[in-house]
């Protein structure tokens, strides 16, 4: 009885935090099938709540049991949104420490065992396991979002990341939510998990086809004012019901298209306080970066008239910035690619997918239901709309027909293990064994056999046999010895396994270091593009093709390879190099601007590259100091450092500085400080004519000099600053 009470309570005190007067029909589902005990999959639709079933689990575990809980996802936005919301909501009423933990695969954070809930992404906590933090032994609850995921690419990692937790804590409960699953029994047999499907949604979906002038639903047809194009008589339908619009793109290009034409649309749709707003926050998006590229400027105007385009060639800043804005119904329209359709809370009224296609492996491609679904699920706003539309765009009677039958109407697909492919399984097998979890062919056998791929396949002699080459490969790398029947990874292999690296690209980066000496930059910024890790590759012009080759021919001598060799082996040899140059010009202090243009990169894409490509220059330093090289180390540390900050290398002690970025810290060497005592010589009012006022004072007090700074002087400051006179940082 005593357990019901507290269960009891938790429902109430959720149901209070929430302000919901009752759960809804899939979460009262979810309870009647004992949330709080069993392991659960919950099949569901966008918006129907499945977070709330999350948090009921994970608040009994620390309440009740004082176990901890993981919340693990596919993205770190979607992380740190359902953080936020989770701490806003219950930390201080209920005492829970949560915490969000997304970055750093070198470590087991520690840290972490002083937290109740930890938010993060599938890479992450895979990462974790592969430290054998020893918090892990007191989770109690695994709350796996997007669960239909292990679908995808990323599919092994959730699909081991459960597996090995349910290895080390048979009792461990497991939540699984996703959209609709049409396999989910199947998935809830291999979890031995209790099926919690609905088709609940607080704000009713109607899907239809848009053609000759009239949206076809299942049930009705609405007719449409018609415009210059489908696209702006639909855009302005939804605008006369004072609603907003969500257009996904199949590429980016073609995102950035539909938002510079509906920009024209948007825009009168704005009164006067909203334009102000927006021109406030236009100016965030202008700067994100030091200095503004074609793509800040283009966006920043943009969304001054209310519209926005949104995809992975975004900064960080700028994605959080349109998303918040558009949550808030500032921004009247955004065209997106489907990075918009995957958790994050971002829905509209209307939905408008003009193409279903998208460029594949063999040209142009149909996308799956299960994607035109997610999509499609981002329709109907809850608390402000009664219902939501997706409405897809056909060219034709016949296609219209299609659309309806095979999108609509259709079924979902099914979801597989993609637990077999092999890059990825070398790569977790070393993991595992480096793990202690495998350790001879018995317990390899039985290890497999409790993954999904193990309960879908059940045949298991094709992937035994593949698992048996990796073996073998991994021993010829020196990364898994055998003693009789037993084997183990070496010192080398649990480092590389921790690493987060593919072993093929550390056996490569061992390789090479070992067989050559001493390098300029170029040579190791060739050989991090040089891996599975930085793929896919930013696309080689035609037109740049041989004037490409001709550069390669003449840096032949600087490269770790034969170049006469490769050039014969490496199908992507160019779009390496290629990258390999960008990342030379960044350290060589050329704007983002110019990089961009050059190289065929985005400002989003290509910090994405610098982050990953200074974790691979990490990898290449730890595993020299374990092959106890001492060569490379000089170069490798010197640039990893030039690489996060794009700076020569007499800028090193500048970038330091707080506030001091590439720009400013080429303005300040300019004009001769060039360190920390030709910081403190300097007079604060020269200071302030190159940098300007707030960042001269700035300045003065990171280095200990603030008391210094006499009123007299500040009051000059104020002075200069009144006559207008002009300062270099004011440019």
């Amino acid at each position: 009885m005593s357990i019901e009470k507290k269960v009891l309570d938790i429902e109430k005190k959720v149901l209070e935090i929430n302000g919901f007067k009752e759960f809804n029909p899939m979460q009262k589902q979810a309870l009647k099938a004992d949330i709080f005990s069993n392991n659960a999959v919950v099949s569901a639709p966008t918006s129907s709540g499945k977070t709330i079933v999350g948090e009921l689990a994970a608040i009994n575990s620390i309440v009740n049991k004082k176990l901890k809980v993981i919340y693990t996802c596919p993205l770190r936005a979607l992380a740190s949104e359902h953080f936020h919301e989770f701490k806003k909501k219950y930390s201080k009423e209920l005492k829970i420490k949560a915490t969000i933990s997304t970055g750093d695969f070198d470590s087991g954070s520690s840290y972490l065992k002083n937290f109740d809930l930890i938010y993060t992404t599938y890479e992450k906590c895979d990462s974790l396991l592969r430290h054998n933090a020893s918090w892990l032994n007191s989770v109690g609850v695994l709350i796996v979002d997007e669960i239909h995921e292990i679908d995808s690419d990323r599919g092994p990692v959730i699909e081991l990341v459960i597996t090995k937790l349910k290895l080390m804590n048979p009792s461990l409960q497991v939540i699984g939510l996703s959209a609709t699953i049409p396999n989910g029994k199947e998935l809830a047999s291999w979890l031995k998990a209790e099926l919690i499907e609905s088709d609940y949604r607080p704000v009713p979906l109607k899907e239809g086809i848009y053609f000759n002038d009239k949206i076809k639903f299942e049930d009705k047809e609405e007719e449409i004012k018609k415009q210059k194009d489908e696209l702006n008589s639909l855009l302005l339908n939804t605008f006369e019901k004072e609603k907003q619009a969500l257009i996904f793109a199949n590429s980016r290009k073609r995102a950035e298209s539909i938002a510079r034409n509906l920009s024209s649309i948007t825009v009168k749709q704005l009164n006067e306080k909203e334009k102000i707003f927006l021109k406030k926050h236009s100016q965030e998006i202008l700067y994100a970066l030091e200095t503004p590229t074609s793509q800040c400027k283009s966006l920043s105007e943009l969304v001054e008239a209310g519209a926005a385009f949104h995809h992975a060639g975004l900064t960080q800043k700028q994605r959080t910035i349109v998303e918040d804005l558009f949550r808030d119904r500032k921004l009247k329209a955004i065209a997106s690619t489907p990075t918009l359709a995957a958790g994050i809370n971002m829905p509209a009224h209307t939905v408008i997918i003009p193409s279903l296609y998208r460029y594949g492996r063999f040209g142009n491609e149909l996308i799956p239901v299960r994607e035109y679904k997610q999509m499609s699920g981002r329709a109907g706003r809850p608390k402000y709309d009664s219902s939501g539309r997706s409405i897809l765009i056909a060219r034709n009677e016949f296609e219209a027909e299609e659309l309806m039958e095979k999108y609509v109407l259709g079924e979902i697909e099914e979801i597989t293990s993609k637990l077999g492919i092999e890059p990825v399984l070398r790569m977790h097998l070393l993991a595992l064994i480096a793990s202690n979890f495998i350790f001879n062919l018995n317990s390899m056998e039985k290890f497999f056999e409790n993954t999904f791929y193990g309960k879908q396949f059940r045949d298991m002699t094709s992937l035994f046999a593949k698992l048996n080459d990796l073996l073998n490969e991994l021993m010829e790398m020196e990364f898994v010895l055998n003693e009789g029947e037993k084997f183990y990874a070496t010192q080398l292999g649990r480092r590389v396994a921790e690493l987060y690296l593919d072993p093929i690209t550390a056996n490569h980066f061992i390789k090479t270091l070992k067989e050559n000496s001493r390098k300029k930059e170029l040579a190791y910024l060739f050989l991090i593009c040089d891996s599975f890790e930085l793929y896919p590759y930013p696309t080689v012009a035609a037109k740049k093709e041989s004037l490409l080759w001709g550069e390669m021919l003449e840096e032949k001598n600087k490269f770790f390879f034969d170049l006469n060799k490769k050039m014969y082996d490496d199908h992507d040899l160019l779009a390496k190099f290629q990258l390999a140059k960008a990342f030379n010009e960044w350290i060589k202090e050329e704007s983002d601007e110019s990089i961009i243009k050059e190289f065929n990169l985005l400002p989003g894409i290509f910090r994405g590259k610098l982050e990953r490509a200074d974790w691979l220059l990490y990898c290449l330093i730890e595993l020299e100091k374990l092959i106890e090289l001492k060569e490379h180390f000089p170069e490798l540390n010197n640039l990893r450092h030039r690489m996060k900050y794009g700076v020569r290398e007499e800028l090193l002690l500048l970038v330091q500085l707080k506030n001091i970025g590439r720009v400013r810290a080429r303005l300040l060497f300019k004009n001769n400080v060039k360190g920390l005592n030709d910081l403190k010589k300097i007079e604060l009012i020269e200071l302030a004519r190159i940098l300007g006022q707030k960042i001269a004072l700035d300045l003065k007090e990171q280095i200990g000099m603030g008391k210094e700074i006499s009123e007299k002087e500040k009051e000059k400051l104020k002075e200069i600053e009144r006559k207008g006179q002009t300062m270099l940082g004011q440019f």
